[in-house]
Formats: structure tokens, sequence, C-alpha cells
């Protein structure tokens, strides 16, 4: 299973990106997501975000925050989480923030101008204008991923 971070500063295009690599990655196997939040509440923006996940054609999407998670379970870390979508049978793992993770992430900020440490960048892209992403920067990403080593 191939598990890959996406990372970036709040409405950098984290989530128009993830949509992306689901539609492509689902052409290579099935696809999971998790999704970072600070709080989780069914009304908030996780929510839509996990539905947009769904729509684009993920199987199994996980929405969690430091105190719960969008599944009917207890408080999970991400190893548990990323633990979970390997029984679920998924061959890709889009992870949503979890910067401080030490996943491979693509990063859609730069961080070297923040106090915050993130690490393990695999790659760099800055989105334009309303989050449209080239179809060879997404097909540059897929492949990206698939060289990347099982979780």
């Amino acid at each position: 299973m191939k598990v890959v971070a996406i990372v970036g500063k709040k409405k950098s295009g984290k989530t128009a990106l993830i949509e992306h690599l689901i539609a492509y990655l689902k052409e290579y196997g099935s696809v999971g997501c998790i999704k970072h939040a600070h709080e989780l509440d069914l009304d908030m923006p996780v929510a839509r975000d996990t539905d947009r996940f769904f729509t684009a054609g993920a199987e199994v999407v996980i929405g969690a925050s430091t105190e719960k998670t969008m599944k009917i379970c207890s408080r999970k870390n991400l190893p548990d989480l990323i633990a979970e979508m390997a029984t679920s049978g998924v061959d890709f793992v889009l992870v949503e923030g979890f910067k401080s993770s030490d996943l491979p992430k693509i990063s859609l900020s730069d961080f070297s101008d923040s106090d915050e440490e993130v690490s393990n960048i695999i790659k760099r892209i800055d989105l334009v204008g309303d989050f449209k992403i080239p179809e060879e920067t997404i097909k540059e990403l897929v492949q990206l991923i698939l060289s990347l080593d099982d979780y």
C-alpha cells in the first residue's frame, strides 16, 4: 500500500489536488483518504471535504482530529488510521495534513519561512487561481506516488 501526505497551509488547494489524484490513481487500484482536522463536526468543512473525496471515487475516507474520527470509533493516531486503511484493502492512501508526520509529502506551501517543521517533502508544487491543476502535473505526481515504497 502506497501512502503519501498532501500538506499545505489553509486554503492552499490540498483538497482539490487530492480529488484529482483520486481520479487518476483509481486506474491503478483502490484509493482511501485520511483527513486531519483540528475539530471534527459533521457540519464543518472537513465533512464537506471528505464528501468530495467520496464523490471523486475514494472507497474509504476517514476524517480525523486529535479528539475523534469521522468513523464511529475511539480516538486514533495516524499509524492506527493507516493500519485501518490497510485492513480496508486499499492500494493507495492519500493523507491530507499531518505535516509533522514522517510520511512522504507533497507540499503546496513553502514552510521554509515559518516556524513549522515539515520534513520528508518529496515534491513541492504551486497551485494558481482556482486550483486548476495541469494534467501533466497530476500525471507526474501519480508516477511519483507509484514509485514510492509500500508503507
